[in-house]
């Protein structure tokens, strides 16, 4: 076997699943199942929420150690999934190695395309009003939010700007546009009904729920560090919209 390729394609994997929001125990479990398939005395993972090691060592080959410090997250559960198949099929032997190794390759090159977002998101923040019992005039307006402040996120991301201030930024610019749209045409609906749903998208809910799930399996580290950090984000939040109200006048 080619140890090389196997410890690439497990840190690939987990670098990946990190990156898209996988809880740290599914990281850990998942590199440790494929670092196992090499047989080797010493085959160990150690993964936080920022980073991990990986390890290949045995008395009949040199020791092999990967560090990766993982510095940007987001959330994508299809992502998540679609690695987990790879290392379940590469496990059961249902895939070669060097086929695991070209399709998490192939995953990893995919380009990101924001056409997605930024259509899904106004639809999203448009059905979230009318759940929370708002109007289609209020559905509207949540909408036309929910594009701007998509935008928003689209170009704090690709300006690399931390998240909290990215969350920031977005809220306020969100909650600006809807405090001044209805503002101006009062019949359009309430305000409240508009900020729940427009911020409903940037609830950390993955966040938490990794958190408690790390938490749950022993992880105390990775379970605090992600409970801080949905702290974080639900603070950016609310201060975001804070903030955009008082620009507007309402506070």
């Amino acid at each position: 076997m080619d140890y090389k390729l196997l410890l690439d394609t497990s840190v690939m994997a987990g670098q990946m699943m990190l990156e898209y929001g996988a809880e740290t125990c599914r990281v850990e479990d998942t590199m440790h199942r494929m670092l196992a398939l090499s047989q080797l005395k010493t085959a160990e993972v150690f993964v936080t929420m920022t980073g991990f090691v990986a390890t290949l060592d045995d008395p009949s080959i040199h020791s092999m150690t990967v560090v990766r410090r993982i510095v940007g997250q987001g959330t994508n559960l299809d992502m998540i999934d679609r690695l987990n198949t790879i290392s379940r099929r590469l496990c059961n032997g249902d895939l070669s190695l060097e086929e695991a190794f070209r399709q998490v390759k192939e995953l990893k090159n995919r380009t990101w395309k924001p056409r997605a977002f930024l259509i899904s998101t106004p639809m999203v923040t448009a059905a979230f009003a009318l759940t929370y019992g708002g109007t289609l005039s209020e559905a509207f307006v949540s909408a036309v939010t929910g594009l701007v402040m998509a935008v928003f996120l689209y170009v704090c991301r690709r300006m690399r700007m931390q998240s909290f201030f990215g969350t920031l930024v977005s809220s306020a610019a969100a909650s600006i546009l809807a405090s001044g749209i209805l503002q101006a045409f009062p019949a359009f609906g309430r305000l409240d009904s508009v900020v729940i749903a427009f911020i409903m998208p940037l609830v950390p809910g993955v966040a938490i729920t990794n958190a408690v799930f790390d938490t749950l399996h022993g992880d105390y580290l990775s379970g605090t560090a992600r409970t801080v950090e949905a702290f974080v984000t639900a603070a950016a939040v609310a201060m975001g919209i804070g903030i955009g109200l008082g620009i507007a006048g309402l506070v």
